[in-house]
């Protein structure tokens, strides 16, 4: 394993909570400088000027990642800025909850852009320079649910299943060009997501799921990729998780 990420790029998306700002920590900690993006810029400044303050750099692009123009954006700055990205965390994502007759057309749109699309638009975005350097690293931040199926998230499973598949394939075809791909997938985690959309802040079973800071960790050890292997699949659960 590498020594650190000292000064090596990490762009994260879906950055201004839960995860994303943990990892984003987690990475700037271990050395690296950070792109960070996401819609709500207020929440980014802030992050940036934690990062900042561990001395680390910290460039805020605030965009969608489901849409082409913002992530294109999000690409141009990163290179404008510091010529490269050496990791690429994909970790944008929204879910809703509940039997399959009560999402609407319109909310399983939201879930499978949000989900998927974005991580196709921002793996289409990077991918390539890291392929042309032959050295980078990919991180998606997944799910234990789209590995095997939860009652009332089915499209939530569905939008996770997809990316999974995503990954597993693009690990095949980025290895010949030297490019890492790693796929996290936590279980329940105590943040910010689906409050109102099929979680509800202080419900005690939140106690009881993973906290942002151990997922953060794993996204860490997915950046230390050995010379001769790939690390793949990071599976994290809660100590006292059961799968409805």
């Amino acid at each position: 394993m590498s020594e650190g990420l000292q000064d090596q790029i990490a762009v994260v998306t879906g950055a201004s909570r839960g995860i994303g700002r943990a990892s984003a920590l987690a990475l700037a900690k271990d050395g690296a400088d950070l792109v960070i993006t996401a819609r709500t810029e207020s929440e980014l400044n802030t992050l940036a000027e934690e990062i900042r303050a561990l001395g680390r750099q910290a460039l805020v692009v605030v965009g969608d990642n489901s849409s082409e123009v913002d992530v294109q954006r999000l690409f141009d700055e990163t290179i404008r800025a510091f010529g490269r990205a050496d990791v690429l965390v994909c970790n944008t994502g929204v879910g809703k909850y509940g039997p399959v007759d009560t999402i609407s057309a319109a909310e399983y749109d939201w879930m499978m852009n949000s989900n998927m699309r974005s991580t196709f638009l921002t793996v289409r975005a990077f991918y390539p320079s890291m392929r042309e350097r032959r050295s980078g690293t990919i991180i998606f931040l997944g799910s234990v649910a789209g590995m095997v199926g939860i009652r009332h998230e089915s499209i939530y499973v569905a939008t996770k299943h997809a990316q999974y598949g995503f990954a597993r394939s693009l690990d095949y075809e980025a290895r010949e060009h030297n490019v890492k791909v790693s796929y996290v997938a936590p279980g329940g985690v105590d943040t910010y997501f689906a409050f109102g959309t099929g979680r509800t802040p202080g419900d005690p079973k939140l106690q009881e799921y993973l906290d942002a800071d151990s997922v953060a960790a794993a996204v860490v050890f997915a950046a230390h990729q050995p010379p001769k292997g790939r690390i793949f699949m990071i599976g994290l659960r809660p100590m006292r998780e059961t799968l409805a």
